[in-house]
């Protein structure tokens, strides 16, 4: 049996790129930090690329999972100063609830048990935001989170947060779904989403941190001809390189399988993993380019500020770590084994 990843489609691969290439310099991205680049927002909405995933009938505009997955890994990649993984995640929940999908930015709240407040990142600039709550799916106005504290996360991504009973409340007014919610999978997407993200932009800080090493020069010759240089590079290869497997091979299950503890492991291994890439990547990257790539006027730092802040949204390296640990040892000592070595892989032929 042979392993075989699936693909998005490459004319959308290239459009999207296309477009991110064209508009998120960093004097972009920088302009639209606390908020979003509304002019990008319009080429991407104009074009259908906000609600790739969704099905024609709820008002989407078509297309697969890993559609919408190139499209999350391409805006990490670029550090798109827009909401569309936000979007295409919470489209995607609103999809698989029934509900037909609004246009405009939109993003995502899952109201979990035993937390008291909710950061729900890009509400401040949505139309829409997708609440989970109480094994409920509802689709609630912004503009009802007026009485919510605003903030932005490091990378100046705007947010706001609310206690969980005022969450719940908003809920419970708004339109619903009649099908039950599964907040602990709405969690799980949601930090899949995240972890697609990250994969794109660790993709970048390679790439970034490859090119400067080829063009820098010290003592006559370029900076990556020297070792020490070459074994941060090929340390940052690997952890991107694992990262959009793990990645990949999460959506790959979630198309392929209907096993519930599937979807929760492989999307919770995917996060784990893109938060561990993290902590080794930045470091690197900026070890790599020195002071300048702390510059307003460079990219990294609009990536690496996107790596640090994406990490801990929708649950934390150490957080599915734990989770992926108690599900594991809930079986006992004897299945750990079998468990491991079985765990979920790619689709197969």
């Amino acid at each position: 049996m042979s392993t075989v990843a699936m693909q998005a489609d490459d004319l959308l691969i290239e459009t999207i790129n296309g477009i991110l290439t064209d508009t998120c310099t960093p004097e972009r991205t920088g302009a639209a930090e606390n908020g979003l680049d509304t002019a990008l927002w319009k080429v991407l909405e104009e074009s259908g690329l906000t609600l790739v995933g969704v099905p024609e009938s709820l008002g989407g505009s078509g297309g697969t999972r890993h559609d919408a997955a190139a499209l999350i890994k391409a805006s990490g990649y670029h550090a798109a100063p827009v909401p569309l993984a936000d979007t295409l995640l919470a489209a995607s929940v609103l999809a698989g609830a029934g509900i037909p999908v609004p246009a405009g930015p939109m993003s995502l709240a899952v109201a979990r048990p035993g937390f008291a407040f909710v950061t729900i990142p890009y509400a401040g600039v949505a139309g829409h935001v997708v609440v989970v709550s109480d094994d409920r799916t509802a689709l609630v106005e912004a503009s009802a989170f007026a009485e919510a504290r605003t903030g932005r996360n490091y990378a100046a991504e705007p947010s706001l947060t609310i206690a969980q009973t005022d969450l719940a409340n908003l809920a419970n007014w708004a339109p619903v779904s009649e099908r039950n919610a599964d907040l602990e999978l709405a969690f799980a997407h949601a930090a899949l989403a995240r972890a697609g993200a990250l994969a794109g932009a660790l993709q970048r800080a390679l790439e970034l941190c490859v090119q400067y090493a080829n063009e820098r020069e010290q003592f006559g010759k370029p900076i990556g001809k020297f070792q020490i240089l070459q074994h941060y590079l090929s340390e940052i290869a690997g952890e991107a390189s694992a990262t959009g497997g793990a990645v990949d091979n999460a959506v790959d299950i979630l198309v392929t399988s209907a096993d519930r503890n599937d979807h929760l492991a492989v999307c919770g291994a995917a996060k784990a993993y893109a938060g561990r890439a993290v902590t080794t990547v930045a470091r690197l990257a900026h070890q790599i380019h020195g002071a300048i790539g702390y510059t307003d006027e460079h990219r990294l730092q609009y990536t690496t500020r996107r790596l640090w802040s994406w990490r801990d949204e929708f649950g934390s390296e150490s957080e599915w770590s734990a989770a992926l640990g108690r599900s594991i040892c809930a079986n006992g000592g004897a299945a750990l084994w079998p468990r491991v070595t079985s765990w979920p892989g790619a689709a197969t032929t």
